[in-house]
């Protein structure tokens, strides 16, 4: 019998506008003018164990998002529609280590997609294989892609 073990990691919270979480009609500028927020929300990433290597789905937020500049001020979802908090220790990185895995045993990174929270954490692995859907990078590119809210870093 093969073995798969998967192990959730939380890197942190996060908290958004209600309208986002219901994905309320208006788009951002509903996001934007919601009073309510969201309790703290995980954010999570998974490490599988499989017969054929770790594979990491998502790296999660990373701690520098709370330094000046590391999210853009021009733009109105990261000032006024989300609020993360994650310690330099509640990175993936420092969270494998804990663990006993080195993140460079990490054979593959599969990104659900290309937002801060689910990438904050990939300078941990400059060696790995790191797949991620031609439509999600697509969407993350250039000026676009900043407008939606992904960013460069």
């Amino acid at each position: 019998m093969t073995r798969i073990k998967i192990h959730p990691i939380q890197t942190g919270v996060v908290r958004v506008k209600e309208a986002q979480r219901r994905r309320r009609l208006g788009g951002l500028a509903r996001t934007l003018t919601d009073g309510d927020w969201t309790e703290w929300l995980p954010i999570l990433a998974w490490l599988i164990e499989h017969p054929e290597g770790l594979y990491l789905v998502d790296t999660g937020e990373t701690a520098r998002g709370g330094e000046p500049g590391y999210f853009p001020r021009w733009h109105p979802y990261f000032r006024w529609a989300m609020e993360s908090r994650v310690e330099p220790e509640q990175e993936v990185g420092p969270q494998l280590r804990s663990m006993g895995v080195d993140p460079g045993e990490v054979d593959t990174v599969i990104l659900t997609h290309l937002h801060t929270d689910h990438v904050g954490g990939l300078h941990y692995f400059p060696e790995s294989r790191v797949i991620a859907g031609p439509r999600e990078v697509n969407r993350a590119s250039g000026l676009m892609g900043k407008l939606r809210g992904y960013l460069p870093q």
